[in-house]
Formats: C-alpha cells, structure tokens, sequence
C-alpha cells in the first residue's frame, strides 16, 4: 500500500549476527593502525613523501647489535623491507600491513608458515616475558584487542609496518607502543 507516494514498509530490528558482522568489519578496517603522522600521497606523480617522523628509523639504528644464527637470518631479510608503505591486507613490495609484513619475513628467512593475522600469532609460540626477549620474537600491541605485530631485534627496537609510515624501526618504550603492549612469543628455538 502506498501514503504519500512512499511504500510503507515494516523496518525488522537488527539481529545479533548482522550486529556482529558490522563490529567485525569495522575492527578490521582499524587494525595494524596504531595512530602516527600520516604521509601525503600524490595520484599525479604516484608517490608518497613523508618526513622520517621522530622515533622511527627507515635504516637500521647505530645502537642496535648484530644478531647470529636465525634472528640474523630475520633481521636481513626484515631490513630489505624498510621503507615499503603501509598498506592494509598487504604482503608485498607494493605495500604490506604488520601481519603480512611478519608472516612475509619468517617465510623468506625461515620457510615458516605464521598465521596471516595479529590476533592468531598472538596464539602461536611459546609466552615470554618483556625482560627476556631476543632477536626475533614477535612483540604484540592492542587497543582493545591485539591489532598489531612487529619482530623484537635487540637494544630494545622493533621492525614492523605501521600504517601511515609503512615498515620501520621503533623504540618498544615509545610513548604509544609502551601503552600499548600486549605481551611476546618466542617462535623460533
């Protein structure tokens, strides 16, 4: 039956599932964001330009030791990224998300297979504590939930893309990664 011109229709509430779907969407479209100055891109010359901003290094950092056997492994492959933009769902050289960034690491320089999000490598490995890590144990940050990763390197840095900067170096005592961290896994013996 039509008033007015418009259809009356009967609006049925959400359900709980459709609910659910939403918030699952829209989690997803905030991981691996933790918040940092966000670079300019020009669609005319298709490039990003970005100052390096404070406490991130796109090159390895002056006070970071050498690492042996398969954390060194990690580190050279992990610094062949430094620079790529962030991009999320991303796992290559045109752009990468911290997951896909991680799990593209220890498949290069270990063969080994990680979950492809943050949330799932956070239930993979063995629990340790902030005091004890080494060389390329994986360092998880949440805000509400575990949203991001990056691989522990030593001297208290970590590599990882963030969005808005894309893969760096960080100090894991920067104000919002100190916040935020959720804890560590060893994965490699």
């Amino acid at each position: 039956m039509m008033r007015g011109g418009m259809e009356n229709r009967r609006t049925m509430p959400a359900s709980p599932l459709r609910i659910f779907i939403i918030l699952c969407g829209l989690l997803s479209l905030i991981a691996c964001a933790p918040p940092g100055p966000r670079p300019a891109y020009s669609r005319e010359q298709g490039t990003w330009s970005s100052a390096q901003p404070p406490g991130y290094s796109w090159t390895s950092p002056n006070d970071l030791g050498r690492p042996s056997g398969e954390a060194s492994d990690l580190r050279r492959v992990a610094e062949t990224y430094l620079g790529v933009h962030y991009r999320w769902g991303g796992a290559d050289r045109n752009g990468m998300d911290c997951s896909g960034f991680v799990q593209r690491v220890f498949d290069e320089a270990q063969s080994m297979q990680l979950p492809r999000n943050s949330a799932a490598m956070a239930r993979y490995g063995k629990k340790i504590d902030k005091e004890d890590l080494k060389p390329g144990d994986l360092v998880f940050f949440k805000r509400v939930r575990i949203d991001h990763v990056g691989i522990y390197m030593g001297d208290g840095y970590f590599i990882h893309s963030q969005s808005g900067i894309g893969v760096t170096y960080t100090k894991l005592e920067s104000p919002y990664f100190s916040e935020h961290y959720a804890g560590a896994k060893r994965v490699l013996n």
